[in-house]
């Protein structure tokens, strides 16, 4: 099991996208280090004790190197949006799958205005995110009083701004009363 270890491990090392690896990997990983530790505990011989520890360390930095890799690969397809297309090891794939939930929760976060539902991340791991346009979003007008020099990111997914005084705009209520809120823009009674 070492060497189909390394061999992943060196393949990984030399690849910048994720290579294919078994569902239950982890599995016999972790069988792999609880009988060399047992193995090494065991050994009563001083000098044989001393040459499995060694070895022990070394399947651990290996296997820790491996995760620690394979981990910013998956972080960086998340950030990216990208997906998953080689097989993973089911610890990655839930870590995979809650960090996109994790990450998307942030972005809405970042990109909501201030003062306006706030999400409890804890609440939602767990619970699929919904797909954008799967709720009915409703939109206000407002005329903005300060000048946006950033775009803003609407609840709704498109982009809108940046505003000068005076510009008037179409926008999802919640982005909308945050704007209010902050005395950037401000209501129009239709």
């Amino acid at each position: 099991m070492f060497e189909k270890i390394h061999d992943k491990w060196k393949d990984e090392r030399g690849s910048q996208k994720l290579t294919p690896m078994d569902e239950i990997f982890y599995s016999a990983m972790r069988d792999l280090l609880k009988k060399r530790t047992v193995k090494t505990k065991e050994e009563i011989n001083p000098f044989i004790k001393k040459i499995l520890e060694i070895r022990l360390d070394r399947i651990k930095y290996v296997i820790n190197d491996l995760m620690q890799i394979r981990t910013k690969k998956l972080i960086t397809m998340v950030m990216n949006r990208e997906k998953v297309s080689a097989n993973l090891a089911r610890e990655e794939q839930d870590f995979y799958d809650r960090f996109s939930q994790i990450f998307e929760l942030y972005r809405k976060e970042v990109f909501s205005p201030k003062d306006v539902a706030y999400t409890d991340i804890s609440k939602m791991i767990g619970r699929e995110i919904e797909e954008e346009g799967d709720e009915e979003i409703d939109y206000v007008p407002i005329r903005f009083i300060k000048r946006t020099k950033d775009r803003i990111q609407g609840l709704d997914g498109k982009t809108y701004g940046p505003f000068e005084p005076e510009d008037v705009c179409l926008i999802p209520k919640e982005n909308a009363i945050g704007l209010v809120r902050r005395e950037i823009a401000e209501n129009i009674e239709m």
